[in-house]
């Protein structure tokens, strides 16, 4: 037995890791050589309660009261504390005890395992202080879905403060932050962590201590620390860009009501012939439904006029109401040189009254584009207007638009408007986006500003060039099918 405990403690003191021993009394009968190495103790020093000489004060308490009450209920327990090196430095330790039977399952007294984690510590103080600079919310989640860390941002947005936070399911700040259900196993919180990365946040709603919900992205990481993994979720309040956006939404609505009010002349003369000609047409059918006998071929050729005319009045109508209609935006697969022909459709009379010639050219190549119509063809419609505001008083062979829709590459549309005005100063040309720049002296110059706006948001670029012998080109892209 002497000769089975002398190789025992032989391989305890080659261990790489600080080791102890207690009996059922909780006094200490052994360390290893690593921990009186690292303690610059002897033995007789540390046997008994003699080892507590070197725990920080302001840890002791807490250390002797995990160790007491696991020793008490005879289960594992792991605590962190600080223990004085030999060279009076105080360094993070992490302690992990097992309680140990034998065969008959008598108890015997634990036996720990002791490793220094300072540098780990450090690490994550580091990490901490880093993630308290961080102007968005930022949250640590187990792997139970747990928060085990909030910062400061955490608590303005929420209203919390961190002691209420730790410990609480995250899903009670967001509650799809997980999914459908807070309460899913380990391993599906784990997968969605995998699967979500901070680059592509989703837009969810969170909700304060208050009881008020208000519109979030958030992203989720999983963070390694030596053998555990964290889910870091980062959350931005998304309240003043939603304000922003519905704001945009507004303007825009009312820039197309404005635009409608500027053709409202050429509108009213458009719909005005349909309306005559079912007029003149009705008025004919009763006449040859007075004669005897009635011409019946000549009566229905006459209502097929009517349903014809009609069909077009209706059409007019669907336009304009589609085009005036306030809404969320509705995200659709697009033909652009459909869209594109029905803005032009809607200026046909206004261009015709202004003396303004157009022309559309495009690409025998189909592409989709991904996107509202309603907000491209406002963009279309305001480039064709400004364009005909520009050759206002120019000689009638120069009252001329071309519009081109070409397939720039695989994965770009471009929409080309040309016009043959006087072009645009060079100070103008590099501000015209700008909110309130205008070459008009009635313009508000909202209309580009609102238009880049449009274009930007569906993932495209507006842009304008002088043309080299006359008038200027805006130029505007989309991206097609998978790359929208």
């Amino acid at each position: 037995m002497r000769e089975s405990e002398t190789r025992f403690r032989t391989m305890l003191d080659a261990a790489p890791v600080m080791i102890w021993m207690s009996d059922t009394d909780r006094l200490c009968t052994f360390f290893n050589k690593r921990w009186l190495d690292f303690t610059g103790r002897t033995l007789e020093q540390e046997m008994g309660n003699g080892w507590s000489e070197g725990v920080h004060p302001d840890d002791f308490e807490r250390c002797l009261s995990v160790y007491v009450s696991s020793f008490d209920a005879r289960k594992d327990f792991t605590m962190e504390y600080r223990l004085r090196r030999r060279d009076g430095v105080y360094r993070w330790i992490l302690d992990t005890g097992v309680p140990q039977e034998d065969v008959d399952g008598t108890f015997l007294g634990y036996v720990g395992s002791c490793v220094d984690i300072t540098d780990r510590r450090q690490a994550e103080e580091k990490f901490r202080s880093a993630l308290e600079f961080l102007p968005v919310a930022i949250l640590m989640v187990d792997q139970h879905g747990r928060i085990v860390l909030a910062n400061e941002q955490t608590e303005k947005l929420f209203g919390y403060q961190r002691d209420e936070l730790i410990a609480q399911p995250a899903t009670m700040l967001v509650p799809q932050l997980l999914g459908d259900s807070g309460a899913m196993p380990q391993s599906e919180t784990l997968r969605i962590a995998h699967a979500s990365t901070v680059g592509a946040p989703c837009d969810l709603f969170a909700r304060r201590k208050d009881g008020t919900e208000f519109p979030v992205e958030a992203g989720l990481k999983t963070v390694r620390f030596e053998d555990d993994e964290t889910v870091l979720a980062v959350i931005i309040d998304k309240t003043e860009r939603y304000e922003l956006y519905q704001n945009r939404q507004q303007l825009a609505h009312l820039t197309r009501v404005s635009m409608m009010a500027q053709l409202a002349v050429s509108l009213a003369h458009e719909l005005n012939q349909p309306l005559t000609s079912i007029l003149g047409n009705t008025q004919a059918a009763q006449r040859f439904m007075a004669t005897d006998p009635v011409d019946l071929a000549e009566v229905l050729e006459i209502l097929k006029d009517i349903v014809q005319e009609t069909n077009r009045a209706s059409e007019i109508i669907r336009r304009i109401r589609t085009f005036l209609k306030k809404g969320e935006r509705e995200i659709a697969p697009l033909d652009p040189v459909a869209v594109i022909r029905d803005a032009v459709q809607l200026l046909q009379f206004d261009a015709i009254a202004r003396g303004m010639r157009m022309s559309v050219h495009y690409d025998a190549t189909p592409a989709t584009v991904h996107g509202d119509k309603v907000q491209l063809q406002q963009v279309m419609l305001n480039l064709l207007l400004n364009a005909f505001d520009a050759m206002d008083g120019r000689p009638a062979s120069d009252r001329m638009v071309a519009v081109s829709i070409t397939l720039q590459s695989p994965q770009v549309v471009r929409v080309a408007v040309r016009d043959r005005g006087a072009g645009l100063p060079g100070d103008l040309l590099a501000l015209i986006f700008n909110p309130f720049v205008t070459s008009k002296s009635q313009g508000l110059g909202l209309g580009l500003s609102i238009s880049r706006t449009i274009i930007e948001m569906h993932g495209g670029r507006l842009w304008a060039e002088n043309n080299t012998d006359q008038g200027a080109t805006f130029y505007f892209t989309l991206p097609v099918g998978d790359a929208a």
